[in-house]
């Protein structure tokens, strides 16, 4: 329900009207009076809670000033009582944070601080202990009283946090059995025939003894189903027929509209301004991330070290064994440029989406902001890798020691760990399961081997499946590093390198030719990688149409609207 409310995560077939102060909230128009805090509370573990604050200031209001970001990120951490935690960082299962509660209040005082006048919380108890509940309520109300509207959807409440409510709306089978005061709803529903018993929770006597009356028998002839409808609609005509429905009635008629002004709107910064502070808090996120570097650096000396072990001083055997040694190291090297960066983007941007799916529904960016940084951020780890790698087992290899040969060599290795840069974040967004996109990639990678010009002779293959070689990265990466070594290569004047390419079959493309269909790849692949985001961010749809600011708050603005009176006159 609040989903829809929201605007949010909006499936299938829907029917109806949402209303703010009479006037309608169409084409996501209530986004900029209003904002949601999910029940997951997922955010970027190397963050603290003041940064995850202030950012969410920053995406939310242009131009703001120093004075006046300090003042409200103050005020939303003493209002939600994070003084305490504010510099700790928000942590995960290896680098333990902030503990649940604070977590969950650091989510609500992200959307608090940006002066939202609507709240919309999905269970905000979920997971937390009865005090921790009770104390995230207890602020929940403080934010109520200082003039934002909060609603929340909350399951058996402790009779504590029940008391707290102002106002309940009890639904029943997508019906309303009832909605107002919560001090009225016990003498309420004493009236009707269920009367609460003494020291007896309210919340629970009317899930179990009401909305199922759970002490009564159930006739064989009606199904538990059929029960429900009934009694859901008896509770409901019982409703509408109440003095306290016929209040709100007359309420709801008479809409108030000085709430709505511009001064109440939410505006996002412009997508320059987001891509800047994206950027800024990617490189941040990675400087962090001590552990992942790490891991990728040490990954690229290791493998560096056992390839130059192992193929050390080939260029020093007989020449039989040089070519093979030489063809061994050069597509392998493809290989552990290619296999290890896949899995590892893979692995850790799949942890980061669920994060980004959150804030992009929150519209703190859009998406292409986002994606921009992302890449950015990334490229600058995708090439060193490759230069470690490269400057470590290429003189111990012994191919051509002249630089040019050796930039080449690294060029390669760098445009191919791009591809599977590329390929990760590809993959990451085919499924919403990293252990399905883990057991996927492995299929995405071996393709691009057989076909890479090594294993097996690409000229030889039949021509309806040989020209899958032209979309192996592998392929152009190695046909690359090939000649570059062996082109040109002679032995008493004898082209032996110029006749090895040549019975490898490589094709017709040198290395120039190579390294831009390594370009065009990546190209290829990222752009792919953006519809692929794009359409699991936008729950499988592609948005071909956004309502600007300009028209949500030409929908907002003005008294209530004619429908609105017209059908509201006999229902709410």
């Amino acid at each position: 329900l609040l989903n829809l409310l929201s605007g949010r995560n909006i499936t299938g077939k829907v029917s109806g009207n949402i209303w703010l102060n009479g006037r309608p909230c169409e084409d996501g128009a209530l986004s900029l009076v209003s904002r949601f805090i999910s029940q997951d509370d997922v955010m970027l573990p190397t963050m603290t809670v003041s940064e995850i604050i202030e950012m969410a200031i920053r995406f939310r209001v242009e131009g703001i000033g120093e004075e006046e970001l300090e003042s409200r990120k103050k005020h939303a951490i003493n209002t939600l009582e994070l003084e305490k935690c504010q510099n700790t960082r928000i942590g995960d299962s290896m680098d333990k944070g902030v503990s649940g509660g604070e977590r969950k209040r650091t989510a609500i005082a992200m959307e608090m601080a940006t002066n939202s006048s609507v709240l919309f919380l999905d269970e905000p108890t979920s997971g937390l202990d009865i005090y921790t509940s009770l104390l995230v309520i207890k602020l929940l109300k403080k934010i109520a009283q200082s003039g934002q509207t909060v609603i929340t959807v909350i399951h058996q409440p402790s009779s504590d946090i029940f008391n707290l409510f102002d106002d309940v709306v009890l639904l029943s089978q997508g019906k309303t059995v009832y909605f107002g005061p919560q001090d009225q709803i016990v003498p309420y529903f004493s009236k009707i025939g269920y009367k609460c018993p003494n020291y007896t929770n309210p919340a629970d006597f009317m899930f179990t003894d009401v909305l199922n009356e759970s002490g009564k028998d159930i006739s064989p002839r009606t199904s538990k189903l059929e029960f429900q409808k009934e009694l859901s609609q008896r509770l409901s005509e019982e409703w509408n027929k109440s003095e306290l429905a016929n209040s709100l009635r007359s309420r709801v008629q008479n809409p108030n509209t000085s709430v709505i002004n511009e001064s109440s709107f939410i505006d996002t910064i412009n997508s320059f301004s987001q891509f800047k502070l994206l950027s800024q808090r990617a490189f941040k996120n990675m400087a962090r991330n001590k552990l992942m570097v790490r891991i990728r650096v040490a990954q690229s000396i290791i493998i560096g070290l056992i390839f130059g072990i192992v193929f050390y001083d080939s260029r020093n055997k007989s020449l039989e064994v040089k070519i093979q040694n030489f063809m061994g190291a050069l597509f392998f090297s493809c290989i552990s440029q290619f296999l290890p960066v896949a899995v590892n983007v893979l692995s850790t941007f799949s942890t980061e989406l669920h994060v980004v799916q959150r804030e992009l529904q929150s519209e703190y960016y859009s998406l292409f902001p986002y994606f921009s940084a992302k890449v950015l951020v990334e490229i600058p780890l995708q090439i060193i890798g490759p230069i470690i790698f490269t400057s470590i087992s290429y003189y111990m290899i012994g191919f051509r020691s002249e630089f040019r040969y050796f930039a080449i060599h690294a060029c390669g290795l760098i445009l191919l760990s791009l591809n599977a840069f590329a390929l990760g974040i590809f993959t990451s967004t085919l499924f919403k399961s990293i252990t399905v996109a883990l057991s996927f990639l492995p299929m995405l990678v071996v393709i691009p081997m057989i076909f890479g010009g090594f294993i097996v002779n690409t000229g030889s293959m039949l021509g309806w499946i040989g020209w899958l070689q032209w979309t192996s990265p592998i392929k152009y990466a190695f046909t690359m590093l090939t000649t570059n070594q062996l082109s040109g290569f002679t032995i008493d004047g004898e082209p032996v390198g110029d006749e090895k390419l040549e019975s490898l079959s490589l094709g017709r493309f040198k290395i120039v030719g190579c390294a831009l269909f390594l370009l065009l790849l990546f190209i290829i692949m990222i752009v792919a990688s953006y519809f692929g985001l794009l359409r699991i961010t936008s729950n499988g749809k592609l948005r071909t149409k956004t309502t600007s600011t300009k028209k949500k708050k030409s929908i907002l603005l003005g008294n209530p609207d004619e429908r609105f009176i017209k059908n509201h006159s006999n229902k709410f």
